[in-house]
């Protein structure tokens, strides 16, 4: 995602884990892999398109008719991107915010909520 916010739906997450788990499904095996989430085949088909529109997904269109689907970003990639997104929306681009937010009243030592502090400041590296 490399500072660009492709905005993955909720719904679009789990089409990125059947394929961050077997990259270079087709479309009936994606469909297989999320049928626990009730969607009919053209919802499975229209939340692949979205997600190649975003770049976000290929395909590899060697045999026409069975394109096989492959995740161009990484589960972390994606996962800090969406981190960062939170983070802005929710607590104003602040950190120390959401620290304060997963601290309160959770217990932490005052040395537990360094490390996360730590961890967050890895997330713009």
């Amino acid at each position: 995602m490399a500072g660009k916010n492709k905005n993955i739906s909720d719904s679009e997450w789990k089409i990125m884990k059947a394929l961050w788990d077997e990259p270079g499904l087709t479309l009936r095996e994606i469909d297989e892999r999320v049928k626990d989430a009730g969607w009919s085949y053209t919802t499975v088909r229209t939340l692949v398109t979205r997600l190649s529109e975003k770049g976000v997904i290929e395909a590899d269109r060697s045999n026409p008719g069975n394109f096989r689907y492959s995740p161009v970003l990484s589960e972390s990639e994606c996962t800090m991107s969406e981190t960062r997104s939170f983070i802005e929306r929710v607590f104003d681009g602040k950190k120390s915010k959401l620290v304060a937010s997963l601290t309160k009243d959770s217990g932490l030592t005052e040395e537990e909520t360094k490390t996360l502090m730590a961890l967050l400041e890895k997330i713009d590296n």
